[in-house]
C-alpha cells in the first residue's frame, strides 16, 4: 500500500484537531447552559416566593418525565441509526439533555436546596471531565476520574462515617469505591497486555507510562481506605491528593507539547 504524501497526513491531523476543539466547544456551551438552567432554579424554586416554589416543583417534576422520553427516544434512535454518523451524534445529544433534565429534576425535587446545590457544583465537574477527555490522552482522563473520585469519596468519609443514619452506606460506599480501582486496575492490566487495546477498541495511546496510571490507582485506593480508618485525616488527604491530581494533569499537559 503506498504511502499517503505528507500533505495529506497534516490535512487530515488538522481536521482532527479542528473536530476535536470543536468537541471541546460544544462542551463548554452545554455546561454552560445547564449551569444557568440551574441558577434559574435555584432563584426560583429555593430563594422564590412560595407560589414560584409550587410552580418549579411542578416544572421540574414533569421535566424529569420529560426527560426521560427524550433519553429513551434519543437512545433509541441512535442505535437504529448508528451508522449515520451525525444523525446518531444528534440523537446521543438529545438522550444526553434527557438524561440530565430526569437526573437533575429527581434530584433537586427530593432534596430541595441540598440538591439544587449538589447539581450547580456537580455540573462544572462534570464539564472539566468532558474537557479533559477530548483534550488530554484516555489515560489522563482515567487517571483524573480515579483521583477526583477519591477525592470525593475521602470528603463523604469526613463528613458522613460518624452519623449514625448514613454511617454504614458511607462504609459501604467507600469499600465499592476501593473495589472498582482495583477492577480498573485489572482492565488497565488487560489493555497493557493489548498495547493499549482491549476487545479490538484502543483504550489508551502507544506511548502510555502505565506506571503513572497504577501509581494513581494505588494513591487513591490507599486513600480511601485511610480515609475509613482515620476519618479525622480527611482533610490532609484531600490536600494530598488535590496537590498529586495538580502534579499529574502537568505530567499529562507536558506530554502534549
Amino acid at each position: 500500500m503506498a504511502k499517503k504524501p505528507i500533505s495529506q497526513k497534516r490535512a487530515e491531523r488538522e481536521q482532527q484537531e479542528n473536530q476535536a476543539l470543536q468537541r471541546v466547544f460544544n462542551v463548554f456551551l452545554l455546561g454552560i447552559a445547564a449551569e444557568c438552567y440551574l441558577f434559574i432554579v435555584y432563584r426560583n424554586y429555593v430563594m422564590g416566593t412560595p407560589d414560584s416554589l409550587l410552580i418549579w416543583h411542578s416544572i421540574l417534576r414533569w421535566g424529569s418525565v420529560a426527560g426521560l422520553v427524550l433519553l429513551a427516544a434519543g437512545a433509541a434512535a441512535a442505535a437504529v441509526k448508528r451508522r449515520e454518523k451525525k444523525l446518531r451524534t444528534g440523537m446521543l445529544l438529545v438522550a444526553g439533555v434527557g438524561l440530565f433534565l430526569a437526573a437533575s429534576g429527581w434530584v433537586m425535587t427530593h432534596f430541595f436546596d441540598k440538591g439544587v446545590i449538589t447539581m450547580c457544583i456537580v455540573v462544572p465537574v462534570l464539564t472539566l471531565l468532558g474537557l479533559v477527555f477530548f483534550l488530554f490522552q484516555h489515560e489522563c482522563f482515567l487517571s483524573t476520574i480515579a483521583m477526583a473520585g477519591a477525592m470525593f469519596t475521602v470528603w463523604v468519609c469526613g463528613r458522613g462515617l460518624d452519623s449514625a443514619s448514613w454511617g454504614t452506606a458511607v462504609m459501604a460506599g467507600a469499600g465499592a469505591a476501593v473495589v472498582v480501582l482495583a477492577a480498573l486496575a485489572v482492565l488497565v492490566r488487560q489493555a497493557q497486555k493489548g498495547q493499549g487495546k482491549f476487545k479490538g477498541l484502543r483504550f489508551f495511546t502507544p506511548e502510555c507510562d502505565y506506571r503513572v496510571v497504577y501509581a494513581v490507582l494505588a494513591l487513591s485506593a490507599a486513600a480511601v481506605l485511610a480515609a475509613l480508618l482515620l476519618p479525622a485525616a480527611g482533610y490532609y488527604l484531600l490536600w494530598a491528593l488535590g496537590i498529586l491530581l495538580f502534579a499529574e494533569m502537568v505530567y499529562y499537559t507536558t506530554k502534549l507539547m
